[in-house]
């Protein structure tokens, strides 16, 4: 609950920092407070549950994934700052915008009440409507906002729908309740199922994704980044919990449902991906596939589902923020994310495209980076379930998925380009070192990570 209410008044601070006399300082305090914040929430909440009002619970489950939101957001800041220099807009209202979305990605990871979970969803996602149209004069990016904000509208509409049948049916909007009362009645199955597809929504399931490719691709490419990550992790942590929160064992109707969103997800995910010659729009149905394989622990409710999610998330949040970071460089550099662009970076750059490489791999799936055990810990659960044909479907995304990455990684290192410039990168060659460095390590020792999987 601190940890929320400080980042609220840190976004406040942030967007008056011009009239206060904050400008020049706004930055550091956010990449202090931001780590400051994640420092206390570990030390004080982890296997030290708290409860707030019936609305929120500090448990490991939030803590850590908490946790890792707020390492995304921090990690969006130190990488997002050059991103500004070119730009039209103010610094601080964006920087606010940020952290009032950070906000509600927290309310989202550890709500224990349907009506936070509504709140969190539209904290969350306002600030980031506005976001995708920060770019005034480029048409694309007004088109991604209106599109974000009517399908986004639509998407909670449905969930609100959801929200108040499950309300008909068991008189509560508390999760215990809920989830004592919950039957086999036609109004609770409907409301459950609703939520399912407003869920579905934000993570981008298959048939659920026609908006990303747009979206992704007319937003400022570090909103992308942004959005195709921290709001990933959230949703999928809040969409985890609301399932686990709510059954003991998940009905077979819904167990089913989400077998078949998995499979056709990765497979329609992947399969768009190797047509794509735009590396954001490539990204964006990259992003389409990895929520089929988080998909696929979704009918099995056991501890080791849940630390394998949050392991794989951990892998995908740091190696799809690199990923973007690299795209918004190029395309700053020379106008267009087009895989064409890409041609001579190793020679020009070679660290970026070293970065670029291991972030790829991770998607991928492929060791030591961290995605392939990611995967690996997912693919065993779903196997210790008895569904071997859906691990089978997984595979095959998975090689689908390393002929696109390698096309891109191909044309970097085999391809030159005589307009390619060194690009500087500023206090970002750290962070993305620091970041490729953890991709390495969560590869080569995962125990670690998955054994705070078990506590959660």
């Amino acid at each position: 609950m601190n940890a929320i209410i400080l980042i609220s008044i840190l976004g406040i601070i942030s967007m008056m920092s011009d009239f206060i006399g904050l400008k020049k300082f706004i930055y550091p305090i956010i990449l202090i407070s931001l780590a400051g914040i994640i420092g206390y929430n570990i030390c004080t909440f982890w296997n030290h549950p708290e409860s707030h009002y019936g609305m929120l619970l500090h448990d490991n489950f939030s803590i850590a994934f908490g946790s890792l939101l707020l390492t995304i957001t921090l990690f969006w800041f130190l990488l997002s700052r050059e991103s500004y220099s070119k730009e039209e807009f103010n610094q601080g209202d964006h920087y606010a915008l940020i952290l009032f979305s950070t906000v509600g990605g927290l309310l989202l990871v550890s709500f224990t009440n349907m009506s936070t979970l509504f709140l969190g969803v539209e904290i969350l996602s306002i600030p980031l409507y506005i976001l995708a149209g920060s770019r005034k004069k480029d048409i694309r990016s007004v088109e991604a906002s209106i599109k974000y904000f009517i399908l986004g509208s639509f998407a909670t509409g449905i969930m609100l729908l959801g929200i108040a049948l499950i309300y008909g049916a068991t008189g509560s909007f508390d999760l215990a309740t809920i989830k004592a009362a919950a039957s086999t009645m036609p109004m609770f199955m409907i409301g459950i199922t609703l939520l399912c597809i407003s869920f579905a929504f934000k993570i981008s399931a298959v048939p659920f994704h026609f908006w990303v490719p747009d979206v992704y691709t007319g937003s400022p490419t570090f909103i992308t980044a942004f959005m195709s990550t921290f709001v990933k992790v959230a949703a999928f942590g809040a969409f985890y919990h609301l399932i686990a929160s709510t059954f003991t064992v998940v009905p077979s109707y819904l167990g089913g449902t989400f077998i078949g969103l998995s499979a056709i997800t990765i497979l329609a995910g992947n399969i768009a991906a190797t047509f794509q010659t735009n590396v954001k729009r490539l990204l964006a149905f990259s992003g389409v596939s990895q929520a089929g394989y988080m998909l696929m622990v979704f009918p099995y409710l056991s501890a080791g589902s849940k630390s394998s999610l949050f392991v794989y998330l951990v892998g995908y949040g740091i190696a799809n923020l690199v990923c973007f970071y690299i795209v918004n460089a190029i395309e700053k550099t020379k106008g267009d994310s087009d895989i064409v662009s890409f041609a001579g970076l190793a020679k020009s750059n070679p660290l970026l495209a070293f970065v670029f490489t291991l972030s790829l791999f991770s998607l991928a799936g492929i060791p030591p980076a961290a995605g392939f055990f990611g995967k690996f810990y997912l693919f065993n659960e779903v196997i210790k379930a008895g569904n071997v044909y859906l691990v089978l479907i997984a595979i095959v995304g998975s090689i689908i998925s390393v002929y696109y990455y390698f096309k891109t990684i191909i044309v970097m290192y085999n391809s030159s380009d005589s307009n390619t410039v060194k690009i500087e990168l500023g206090i970002a060659k750290v962070v993305l070192v620091v970041m490729s460095i953890l991709v390495i390590l969560i590869g080569l020792f995962p125990d670690l990570l998955l054994q705070i999987g078990v506590e959660l």
